[in-house]
């Protein structure tokens, strides 16, 4: 059953890579690709998606109930949830590393999601906070 599981989170880890890598690059944050151009963004979330589902079912059928040693639903949860969080950390600080620039200090100017067009996540997550301390609520200031 550990194999079954860890073979899971496989699948769900790179499936969701690929599917955030062809949701960008169809978005145009371009700072969240590891590859620059969309359509080879595209080609490799496909080839990561496929890859997750060959790397899982390679073995044989993987519809097994959980009677019978297979993830019961609760586990099953757990590790998507997991892996597909896991997905988001690894995508966000690899392509922050990848896509840094040489020091400048330009901050970014918009704010939100449309800051990754320009900036990546670690260069605009400071303004994203400031942003987000500026238009609290008023029953958290005081």
């Amino acid at each position: 059953m550990e194999d079954l599981g860890r073979d899971y989170v496989i699948l769900v880890f790179l499936s969701s890579i690929g599917v955030i890598q062809i949701a960008v690059a169809h978005a145009g944050l371009t700072k969240l690709l590891f590859l620059k151009r969309p359509p080879y963004a595209y080609a490799l979330g496909l080839t990561l998606v496929i890859a997750g589902f060959v790397w899982f079912f390679w073995g044989g059928p993987r519809h097994v109930p959980d009677t019978a040693g297979g993830l019961d639903g609760n586990d099953q949860g757990a590790r998507f949830a997991l892996s597909a969080l896991a997905s988001v950390f690894f995508t966000v600080l690899a392509t922050s590393a990848l896509n840094r620039r040489a020091r400048s200090h330009q901050t970014p100017t918009l704010d939100g999601l449309e800051a990754l067009r320009d900036h990546t996540y670690l260069e605009a997550l400071p303004t994203g906070l400031r942003s987000l301390w500026k238009e609290r609520p008023p029953w958290m200031q005081r």
